[in-house]
């Protein structure tokens, strides 16, 4: 009995000492365990979560360029998927950052500041792929060469005004993205997240302009294509077998009329046989310097619209002359090379002409620019010379209408013909100008121009310029070369530029037998012997810049005093007999000390101008 109530009086004691014990749950040590295991699972949580982000985004930037890739590609196809691709990794990250614990844990000090600028980083990059690359995917589906490819002279507008609608709203998402990364606070985030925002802003900011251009671009094509009203454009077909600064000389026009996207190409008209009038005054002002440099060349006559390498003076001559001559008013000029004809028919079928001739990317040039003025070949002066002219004007008119009726009737490759046009402009032989100053600004964007060589921060650029100066059509034999070279030979540190012209004739040594008199044109008059080619040479220098010296075949020459406008100018005649080369360099020291990469813009020939680096020494630069 006395165990019993021993043992209940422990059991007793136990449970009052228990009642008298604290609860663990109001013991410090217990929360401080429950918050640093809520801190450590949450900071995991978070990190893990981070990594995972993390590795979203770095998946999804690289496609960017791989899309850019296939958009240049024309594959809307892969477009679509790698966008797709994108926004899954986007959506996922946005996602791993935006949960209610990654929330809470932006408030943490320091920690924090990190956290919320990774979520950031995720929702901009989500919305840009939603609400930008999505939308131009769909519209890359509808608006590529195929959907632009003429139709029965045609041209679909719809996926034009779709397109330039989703231009408009991925440079709005990518603008409001680029502001929203900048108003991320980095003061407090570590390296590598200061390096993705950094990097993410790079990227945005180098879309942004394509973008604003790319919407410019595509909202100014309806109209240009006759949407509001319809317009009329001057082509100019250019010859460069017998050059000008721009190309070649201006033989021939035609009129191009856009109504609703229906082009029409009006009977192609030579310049001579007293189809424009021939002007005693330039019918536009002349730019300071010009009438110096170009005498009457400039401004009076149609067949020397491209004396000054500057198209906008072609251009605006052009409209000026075809007012005066028909009474139409132009809304834009167009300028193409026989060479850019010949790339842009790589991607259509052969062209039969009347002559019995295929027209082809490899026939043209040599058909266009040798073979008619062989064939017509019945004498050299007088009604036989003035008979061969017109019926090689005959064929050469043919030669365009056929092109381009297989250019706008859609029997063409569209992938060729984007390919074919781009090479064409990178060489400067397609040529554009508007009067309407929003449409110039796009054609500057696209480089097509034709302007005076600019020069900027990082580039100094010199323009060289050919110009035929027998009447004749024998640079189809003129090969050409251009070397650049530069040294830090001056005291002020400004740098001494070289620029090296070789010009080689290639025309065959019997050209007074072999050769038509068209071709050689009026080497009696300019009392030179058959075959011989003299060329004018003409070179830029960059404003603010000085021309100091020049040589012709290794011997000094002294040169006169030009300018274009704020260019200096060089103007060298050079003539080269059958089968000789004929080596210029002009000496040319920089407007500013420091160091540039140096550039040429040069006249585009009928065979492709080599660019290359010349060594320079500096005990040969000429004194200033």
């Amino acid at each position: 009995m006395s165990q019993t109530n021993s043992q209940s009086r422990v059991r007793r004691a136990k449970r009052l000492k228990a009642r008298m014990k604290p609860r663990i749950y109001r013991r410090w040590w217990f929360w401080t365990v429950v918050v640093v295991g809520v801190l450590v699972v949450a900071g995991a949580w978070v990190g893990l979560r981070g990594l995972q982000a993390k590795a979203e985004l770095e998946a999804a930037l690289p496609l960017a360029s791989t899309i850019k890739t296939q958009l240049l590609a024309g594959d809307s196809v892969a477009v679509s998927a790698s966008v797709k691709s994108m926004a899954g990794h986007t959506t996922r990250a946005r996602d791993l950052t935006g949960d209610p614990v990654w929330r809470a844990a932006e408030l943490v000090p320091f920690v924090g500041a990190n956290l919320a600028a990774v979520r950031n980083l995720a929702d901009v990059a989500d919305d840009v792929v939603s609400g930008a690359a999505v939308p131009l995917a769909a519209t890359a589906a509808t608006l590529n060469p195929s959907s632009l490819k003429p139709v029965n002279g045609a041209i679909n507008l719809e996926p034009i005004v779709a397109a330039g609608d989703a231009l408009n709203q991925a440079s709005a998402v990518f603008s409001a993205a680029n502001k929203q990364v900048s108003d991320i606070d980095t003061s407090m985030t570590v390296g590598q997240v200061t390096a993705a925002v950094d990097e993410f802003q790079s990227f945005l900011g180098s879309i942004s302009p394509t973008l604003v251009s790319a919407s410019q671009l595509v909202d100014a094509l309806p109209d240009a294509l006759g949407g509001a009203a319809p317009r009329n454009y001057v082509i100019v077909f250019q010859n460069n077998a017998e050059a000008r600064a721009l190309g070649g000389t201006s033989l021939s026009f035609a009129l191009l009329t856009v109504d609703q996207g229906r082009v029409t190409l009006g009977d192609a008209v030579p310049a001579g046989f007293g189809n424009f009038a021939y002007y005693q005054e330039s019918v536009v002002p002349l730019p300071e310097g010009v009438e110096a440099l170009y005498g009457s060349e400039f401004g009076r006559a149609m067949s020397n619209l491209t004396v000054r390498p500057s198209f906008e003076s072609a251009a605006t001559v052009t409209q000026e002359m075809w007012k005066r001559q028909f009474g139409t008013d132009i809304d834009g000029v167009i300028s193409v090379d026989p060479v850019a004809l010949g790339y842009l028919l790589r991607g259509t079928p052969t062209i039969p002409l009347s002559t019995g001739d295929v027209l082809t990317s490899e026939t043209l040039v040599p058909l266009l620019l040798n073979g008619v003025y062989m064939r017509f070949w019945s004498g050299n002066t007088g009604a036989d010379a003035v008979a061969d002219n017109a019926a090689q004007d005959v064929v050469y008119a043919e030669i365009v209408e056929k092109t381009f009726d297989q250019l706008l009737g859609g029997g063409v490759d569209p992938n060729q013909l984007m390919s074919a046009l781009t090479q064409a402009v990178n060489e400067h032989r397609v040529l554009m100008w508007s009067p309407k100053v929003e449409e110039q600004a796009i054609f500057e964007t696209l480089g097509v121009d034709g302007s005076l060589p600019k020069s900027d921060e990082a580039t100094d650029r010199v323009g060289v310029y050919f110009q035929e100066n027998v009447g004749s059509k024998m640079n189809y034999y003129l090969k050409q070369s251009v070397s650049l070279g530069q040294a830090a030979c001056r005291a002020d540190g400004k740098a001494s530029y070289r620029v090296g012209v070789d010009l080689t004739n290639e025309i065959p040594a019997d050209a007074v037998t072999s050769v038509s008199p068209s071709i050689l044109g009026t080497f009696v008059r300019e009392k030179l012997e058959p075959g011989v080619q003299r060329m004018i040479v003409m070179v830029y220098a960059p404003p603010g810049s000085q021309i100091v010296g020049a040589t012709v075949d290794g011997a000094p020459v002294q040169l006169e005093s030009f300018h274009d406008t704020d260019y200096p100018v060089a103007k060298l005649i050079v003539s080269m007999e059958p089968g000789a080369t004929s080596k210029i360099t002009l000496d040319v020291v920089a407007a500013a000390s420091g160091t540039k990469a140096l550039e040429a813009q040069v006249t585009p020939m009928v065979n492709p101008t080599t660019i290359s680096d010349l060594p320079l020494d500096c005990a040969t630069v000429a004194a200033e």
